[in-house]
């Protein structure tokens, strides 16, 4: 286990990129994370998690799994509701794949009768693009009924013909309004997904090992090519995201940085707190 460390924000955090896997998914997950050095001492049974995440300061957080091949996504979606219930401050966020012919009916259920708030797509697992066709109905009623997704659409950590923004971009020009988060500063490609954010208001980028120096070693990238000028530009636009509790180091580290940054600290707060509570609240 990873050292408890003294210091912490001095404000009320809300995380909105954690991960919670069944028991056998979970574990398998570190096994493979493993083989490449990649060591989370931290505890996976949420309930560990949610713990140690109150103890950070964290009043709330967004929580997924995803479905690395079809069959999986319903009842990961049930799972993580009922694990969602069972949490404090634990908002739960569905999966879907593709290649499920009932991915229309998975998703209704999803947002509906299991009342998650919306999708995470780790395109690099998942190995589908960002705008498969098979989804359009599942985007078309998130943009009217403001269903989250949150987004690996980015190369960090490897480029793979499943990420980047070309595709996203595409995404945006059919469904404009689509409430989405990029996840990782949309790293490597950080310039041309903030970019974005100027046309589409509904679009947000999360800080997940994207600006702390800690995660370079694993994930590659120079936090100090996303500047200060550029966090303070969309600076209501920008989320606290830790992926929790697979990161090989202390919790902290993924919000030490901003502290060692000359940001002003209502910056510092929306990022860590305000935006976050502004669109979680929301309808």
């Amino acid at each position: 286990m990873a050292p408890a460390t003294s210091w912490r924000p001095p404000f009320a955090c809300i995380d909105v990129h954690v991960h919670l896997h069944p028991p056998r998914l979970a574990e398998a997950i570190q096994r493979h994370f493993a083989r490449d050095g990649w060591v989370a001492h931290h505890p996976f049974e949420p309930t560990k998690v949610a713990a140690t995440l109150a103890e950070r300061g964290v009043e709330r957080f967004c929580f997924f799994s995803y479905a690395h091949k079809p069959g999986m996504a319903c009842e990961l979606n049930r799972w993580v509701a009922e694990t969602a219930a069972a949490l404090p401050g634990a908002i739960g966020i569905g999966t879907l794949h593709p290649d499920d012919p009932d991915v229309d009916a998975i998703a209704a259920e999803a947002t509906g009768a299991l009342g998650l708030r919306g999708f995470k797509f780790h395109h690099s697992v998942q190995r589908f693009h960002v705008d498969d066709e098979r989804l359009f109905g599942v985007y078309e009623r998130a943009e009217s009924a403001g269903h989250v997704f949150v987004l690996h659409v980015g190369t960090l950590p490897y480029r793979d013909p499943f990420t980047g923004v070309e595709r996203f971009r595409r995404l945006l020009a059919r469904f404009p309004r689509l409430t989405a988060i990029v996840a990782h500063m949309g790293a490597f490609e950080s310039d041309a997904f903030l970019a974005l954010l100027d046309a589409h208001p509904n679009l947000y980028v999360d800080t997940t090992m994207a600006l702390a120096p800690a995660a370079g070693r694993y994930v590659g990238g120079d936090p100090a090519t996303i500047t200060d000028a550029a966090l303070i530009r969309w600076q209501d636009r920008i989320l606290f995201g830790s992926d929790f509790p697979l990161i090989p180091y202390d919790y902290d580290e993924e919000r030490r940085w901003a502290w060692d940054r000359a940001l002003p600290d209502s910056v510092r707060r929306k990022i860590f707190h305000d935006n976050a509570a502004r669109l979680l609240d929301r309808g």
